[in-house]
């Protein structure tokens, strides 16, 4: 059974309708997109490692594809789609290749064969790793490890990451939907800062008001026991939170620049990492594991 489609004010005045429904049922797609003007694409599979073949990452693709067929039916105007940053790692292949950002691309592929054909205008967002409260993914995993005392002091890192905050991806979501600018471009989403991974290590141990130890782990005992957490996890047949990707995320930079958003859609990031994790560590220490 559906739930009944309700009416949701968005800050700029504009109006959103949620009707809840299935990439995979064809039906309750064509139903969501009826008299709707532009459809935000986030649903779909989340990612897992790139040695993953799972199946379901096919709903990615097939459902973006059954997504675009009930808007084009419906007469949507625009979709906005919310895809990776790890999909411009597997157009360049280049970085942290996964099937997930191959699936992503895929179906970022599907939406802009349709734009050029002018069948509709699409407008695509690659988000780097989102923080905010409920986040999840190796950031919440090391507060906790952290918190817990099961996580050995990093070795001294030199690499950095991009990160945005939810709120300014909902932001930046707004921009697409409304922008015509944005019409038939690719966006990658940052909140514009640089985040050395030592300096997140630093700041948690921060807001976790612990000392963090002078010692460091040396580089090949992290990737050794990653590696080996990666082939457990593996023998008993579940995706776990450590592995050799892991590390290589760890000691590898994965950076991103905003400035084709920011120039094109006015788009201004509104907090950082380090202003927000005050409260993201509060909910993970206050919730039970």
């Amino acid at each position: 059974m559906r739930n009944p489609a309700r009416i949701v004010e968005l800050p700029t005045g504009l109006h959103a309708q949620a009707v809840l429904g299935d990439l995979n049922d064809k039906q309750s797609l064509i139903e969501a997109c009826a008299d709707i003007d532009c459809v935000l694409h986030l649903a779909g599979m989340a990612h897992v490692g790139s040695s993953s073949q799972s199946p379901n990452l096919t709903t990615n693709i097939i459902g973006t594809e059954n997504l675009l067929n009930a808007a084009l039916e419906q007469k949507v105007n625009r979709i906005v789609f919310l895809s990776s940053s790890l999909a411009q790692a597997a157009e360049s292949g280049t970085g942290d290749v996964t099937e997930y950002g191959r699936a992503k691309l895929a179906a970022e592929e599907l939406l802009t064969a349709a734009s050029s054909r002018g069948e509709i205008e699409t407008v695509i967002l690659r988000a780097v790793n989102v923080y905010g409260v409920g986040m999840k993914g190796n950031i919440t995993n090391m507060i906790r490890m952290i918190n817990s005392g099961r996580l050995p002091p990093l070795p001294a890192l030199s690499s950095r990451i991009s990160l945005l905050a939810v709120d300014d991806l909902v932001n930046a979501l707004v921009l697409a939907a409304t922008s015509a600018a944005a019409i038939a471009k690719t966006y990658t989403v940052t909140d514009s800062e640089v985040y050395p991974i030592a300096s997140i290590e630093q700041s948690i141990y921060a807001a976790l008001g612990k000392t963090q130890p002078r010692w460091r782990t040396p580089a090949v005992i992290l990737y050794a026991a990653s590696a080996m957490m990666g082939l457990l996890s593996r023998f008993l047949g579940r995706e776990g939170s450590i592995s050799a990707r892991t590390y290589r995320n760890l000691t590898t930079d994965n950076l991103f620049d905003n400035e084709d958003i920011c120039r094109d859609l006015g788009f201004t990031p509104t907090t950082t990492f380090y202003e927000s994790l005050p409260e993201i560590v509060e909910h993970i220490t206050t919730m039970k594991e």
